[in-house]
C-alpha cells in the first residue's frame, strides 16, 4: 500500500486559519499575526545565509564560509514558512528524500543511500549533540522521531558521508535538530495558537508554549517548551461486506466497491501530539558551563497514511473491522558540560533515551490470498478475522568528549572519543483462531528479536591555514563494534511452521578508519570553493532464520527461491557496507541580495547492505553488491525588494548499480 501524498494544507496554503503569538511577555509588545508566531517582529526577515552560524563542524563557523555541503534553516524561518515537521522541511533540502507512513514513521535518504537493508541508518538524526538511531528491525523501515519544531535555534542539513565526526550511519549525511538554549539575563515567554483545515477531513489545531526564567541572574536560568496539537486524517477505513475473492494468484483485486459497506471510520490517520522539552543552564563562571535536560514527546494515531491502491480511493478497505492504530512514544534524559581554558574547550556530552512504538495492522485480506484460500471468513472456508502487532522497543547510552582548540592560530585541531550502547527489541505476534482448523495451530507468528550493538569511536580533525585564502583540513576516526542478534520465532508462517519456538544467535563485529580530506579557497570574502573526500559506513548484522524446512509449504517454497540464487540457506550475518565520497563546491554570495551554493559528487559504495526478496515472504539482508552515485544540488536565495525573498533547490542523481564478480543479488 502506498503512502499517500500529505493532505494537510497550512496556513501558507491559503487555507482558512489563523496563528496566534505572543513574544516575549516580560520582555517585548505582544502581537498577533496570519501565518506566523512567535519569533521575529512582524515583518522581519530570517537570517540570510551569510549570518547564520552553525555547528556543523563540532565548532561554530558562519554557513557560507564552512566547506561543506549544507543547508541551514534558522528557527525563525521554520516558523515563518509554518513548517511543523522535519519531513516538511526536508521536502525543500536538495538531496533529501523521505519516505513516510505519518508522523514518527519517516526515513531520510541523502544522495540516494537507501537504508532499506541492515539494521542501522544510512542517514544520522541527532537532537542537540544526542544521536537518535532508529530501530533495527521495525517493518516500518529505520524511522526517526518527529519532534515538534516550536522554540528551534536552527536544523542543520549535512550532505555526503560525515563518518569522522558523526560516526556510523551518517554515510549518507546527518540531520541536527538544534535546540534554544536558556537565556540567562531574562524573563521571556512566547506561545503560538495555529488553527488549521485539512482537505478531505477536517479540523486542526496546535498550541505551544515557552518560558524562560534566570532563577539566578546570569548564573542558572531554565528554559520549559510545552507542545499539544491535533492534526486531522483523510484516510477512511471502510469495512466491505461480501468481501471479494482477489483472482489471478492473488494478483488482482476483487471489486470492493460493489460490496455492501459495513462501516465506515472517517478520517483514521488523524495525529494527536504532546510534547515536553525543559534546559537548565548552570554558568557560575566564564569558564564552566553544565546543561541538563528532559525531552518527552508522544505521538497517538488511529491508522496510517497508507491507502489501497486499488480502487484508489483515498480508502482502506477490509473484510473485518480491525483498527490499526499506532503509537509512538520517546524520553530522553541528557547533561552536556563544558570547560573553556585558555587554548582550548573540554566538551562532553551523555544522554540516555528510550522509545517505544507499537502498531496493529490487518492481514485478513492478506491470508486469504498467501494460502489460497475460498474465502476470508471461516464459514467460507477461511481464517476469519486476522490482525498483526508490532512492538519496537529501542534505547541508547551515549557518551561523547572531545576536545577542541580555541585559538586563533593557522593550526586548529579536535580531538574525542565516543561510545554507545545501543539495544533494539523487535517483538512480532499473530495469533489468529479461525487458522487452528485449517492448520492445527492458532500461532500465525510469534517472534521476539532483540538487537545489541555497542560502539566505540577516536577521532581527530586537523586544520591548516597555509595561505590567506587556502586551507586543508585533515580528519581520522577509528571505529569498533559489535553487533548480537537473538531471535525466537514459532508459528504457521515462521521457520519452524507450527507452535515450535526455534532460537538463533547471531553476531557480526568489525573495525576500522574513515578519513576525510578536505581542501577550501577563499576567493573573495563573498566567494568560497572546495573539495572534499571522504567515507562513511554503517555496522553489518545478523539475519532472522529463513525456513527451509520442506514439510511445509513455506519452507519448500523459500528453499526453492535459495537455490535459484546458488544457495541452500540464507547467510546468518552480513558485513559492513561503506562509501567513498568525492565532491567540489562553492558557496557565492552576489550583490549583497543573490546567494548561490552548489556542489557535484561521485559516490563509490562498497558491500551495500540490500534486502534479498524470496517469493515464500522471508526476506534477508546480505552485502549484495556495490553502487556508483553522481550528481548534483543547488540552492538559491534572492532578496528580491525588502521583505520579498525567493528561495529554490535543485538536485540530481543517478545510481547506477554494480553487481561484484558471481553475485547473484538484484
Amino acid at each position: 500500500m502506498p503512502a499517500a501524498p500529505t493532505k494537510t494544507t497550512s496556513c501558507l496554503a491559503g487555507v482558512s486559519c489563523l496563528a496566534m503569538a505572543v513574544s516575549q511577555i516580560f520582555g517585548g509588545a505582544p502581537f498577533i499575526s496570519l501565518a506566523h508566531a512567535a519569533g521575529p517582529a512582524p515583518g522581519a526577515l530570517p537570517a540570510s545565509p551569510e549570518q547564520i552560524v552553525v555547528t556543523a563542524s563540532k565548532r561554530l563557523t558562519k554557513l557560507q564560509k564552512t566547506p561543506i555541503s549544507i543547508t541551514a534553516i534558522t528557527g525563525a524561518e521554520i516558523q515563518k514558512k509554518g513548517i511543523t515537521s522535519v519531513t516538511a522541511l526536508a521536502r525543500d533540502v536538495p538531496g533529501v528524500a523521505i519516505k513516510t507512513s505519518g508522523p514518527g514513521q519517516t526515513e531520510f535518504e541523502i544522495r540516494g543511500l537507501s537504508s532499506a537493508g541492515g539494521s542501522s541508518p544510512t542517514v544520522g538524526f541527532y537532537l542537540d549533540d544526542t544521536p537518535l538511531t532508529a530501530p533495527a528491525a521495525a517493518q516500518n523501515g529505520k524511522v526517526v522521531i518527529d519532534p515538534n519544531l516550536y522554540d528551534l535555534s536552527r536544523i542543520e542539513v549535512l550532505r555526503g558521508p560525515q563518518g569522522t565526526l558523526y560516526g556510523s550511519g551518517s554515510e549518507g549525511g546527518t540531520i541536527r535538530v538544534l535546540t534554544n538554549q536558556p537565556n540567562l539575563g531574562a524573563y521571556q515567554a512566547s506561545a503560538q495558537t495555529t488553527l488549521s483545515g485539512t482537505d478531505g477531513g477536517g479540523f486542526n489545531h496546535g498550541e505551544n508554549a515557552m518560558v524562560n526564567l534566570p532563577l539566578v541572574p546570569d548564573i542558572l536560568s531554565l528554559r520549559i517548551v510545552g507542545s499539544e496539537s491535533y492534526t486531522s486524517g483523510w484516510i477512511d477505513r471502510i469495512v466491505a461486506g461480501n468481501f471479494p475473492v482477489a483472482t489471478d494468484n492473488g494478483l488482482v483485486r476483487g471489486n470492493v466497491l460493489g460490496s455492501p459497506v459495513l462501516a465506515d471510520h472517517h478520517d483514521v490517520n488523524d495525529e494527536e501530539l504532546q510534547g515536553f522539552r525543559a534546559t537548565l543552564l548552570y554558568k557560575p563562571n566564564d569558564q564552566l558551563t553544565i546543561t541538563p535536560f528532559l525531552f518527552f514527546q508522544q505521538i497517538q494515531s488511529n491508522g496510517l497514511s497508507d491507502l489501497d491502491s486499488h480502487p484508489g480511493t483515498l480508502a482502506h478497505y477490509q473484510p473485518f473491522d480491525i483498527p490499526e492504530p499506532f503509537a509512538d512514544r520517546f524520553f530522553i534524559a541528557g547533561l552536556s558540560a563544558s570547560y573553556k581554558f585558555d587554548s582550548f574547550d573540554v566538551t562532553s556530552s551523555t544522554s540516555h533515551w528510550n522509545r517505544g512504538s507499537s502498531i496493529t495492522q490487518d492481514e485478513s485480506e492478506q491470508l486469504q490470498y498467501a494460502f489460497g484460500l475460498p474465502s476470508a471468513t471461516v464459514s467460507g472456508g477461511g481464517v476469519g478475522s486476522a490482525a498483526i502487532t508490532e512492538h519496537d522497543y529501542t534505547r541508547q547510552w551515549s557518551e561523547e568528549v572531545r576536545i577542541t582548540s580555541a585559538t586563533n592560530s593557522a593550526f586548529q585541531w579536535l580531538a574525542g572519543g565516543f561510545y554507545s550502547n545501543f539495544d533494539s527489541d523487535y517483538d512480532l505476534i499473530s495469533i489468529v483462531p479461525g487458522a487452528a482448523p485449517l492448520f492445527g495451530t492458532s500461532d500465525l507468528i510469534e517472534q521476539t528479536q532483540p538487537t545489541h550493538i555497542t560502539q566505540y569511536a577516536g577521532f581527530g580533525d586537523i586544520s591548516y591555514q597555509i595561505t590567506p585564502k587556502l586551507k586543508a583540513d585533515i580528519g581520522l576516526r577509528y571505529y569498533s563494534y559489535t553487533t548480537m542478534v537473538n531471535t525466537a520465532i514459532s508459528g504457521i508462517v515462521s521457520s519452524t511452521g507450527s507452535a515450535a519456538v526455534a532460537n538463533t544467535v547471531g553476531s557480526e563485529s568489525n573495525a576500522g578508519v574513515n578519513p576525510k580530506f578536505n581542501l577550501s579557497y577563499q576567493a573573495t570574502n563573498d566567494i568560497l570553493f572546495y573539495g572534499t573526500i571522504a567515507k562513511g559506513f554503517r555496522p553489518g548484522g545478523a539475519n532472522q532464520p529463513v525456513p527451509v524446512n520442506t514439510s511445509n509449504a513455506v519452507g519448500a517454497e523459500c528453499l526453492a527461491a535459495l537455490e535459484a540464487l546458488g544457495k541452500t540457506t540464507a547467510p546468518a550475518s552480513y558485513g559492513p557496507d561503506s562509501v567513498w565520497s568525492y565532491e567540489a563546491g562553492e558557496k557565492a554570495t552576489l550583490f549583497d541580495r543573490l546567494t548561490v551554493n552548489g556542489a557535484i559528487y561521485y559516490e563509490d559504495w562498497h558491500g551495500v547492505q540490500q534486502v534479498i526478496p524470496l517469493s515464500c515472504g522471508f526476506p534477508y539482508t546480505d552485502n549484495a553488491g556495490n553502487a556508483a552515485v553522481y550528481g548534483g544540488e543547488l540552492e538559491l536565495r534572492a532578496k528580491l525588494a525588502d521583505g520579498l525573498i525567493f528561495s529554490g533547490t535543485a538536485a540530481h542523481r543517478c545510481l547506477p548499480y554494480r553487481k561484484r564478480s558471481g553475485d547473484r543479488g538484484p
